[in-house]
């Protein structure tokens, strides 16, 4: 089950590219727009709009994708006790919601919750040798959604 989410930014590092992102997105139906320093779709899917640019072949890519990976690299670097680096495990998942323009829809779970998401997300990347982490899934181990809004991640377990 994908998730749409009402605004997906993309971060293009050229003008140029930025033309090749639209192009590739427009072909696909989407309507990209810009704002601020971003190019932005509507009602989307963050994880398929991702691999439409990669298979385009363009250098944009989504902003939380890019920050998703991070936080997977963070959870990797610090192993599964993440408990003494709780505050900052919840601080990357609040800049992934802040860069991505969603934190007025998603907010991070607290902090015990997010070390025991990520511990159990480090166990799973150690036995798969890595992986993708999907949107879904970044946003049933580390999010709620806020009162109102309608996005409903599916539970977590004994949640």
């Amino acid at each position: 089950m994908a998730i749409r989410e009402p605004v997906v930014r993309l971060r293009c590092p050229t003008p140029d590219d930025e033309a090749r992102c639209r192009a590739a997105l427009e072909r696909a139906g989407l309507l990209p727009e810009a704002q601020l320093t971003w190019l932005a779709v509507r009602d989307a899917d963050p994880d398929a709009v991702n691999e439409l640019l990669v298979d385009a072949g363009v250098a944009g890519r989504v902003v939380v994708r890019e920050q998703v990976g991070k936080l997977l690299a963070f959870v990797l670097d610090h192993g599964p006790d993440l408990a003494p680096r709780g505050g900052s495990l919840r601080a990357n998942v609040a800049r992934t919601l802040a860069s991505g323009g969603l934190e007025r829809r998603w907010v991070p779970r607290p902090e015990e919750e997010l070390v025991a998401q990520a511990g159990e997300l480090h166990g799973q990347l150690m036995r798969t040798r890595g992986g993708f982490v999907s949107w879904e899934e970044f946003t049933r181990r580390f999010c709620r959604a806020r009162p109102g809004d309608g996005a409903s991640p599916p539970p977590l377990s004994g949640s």
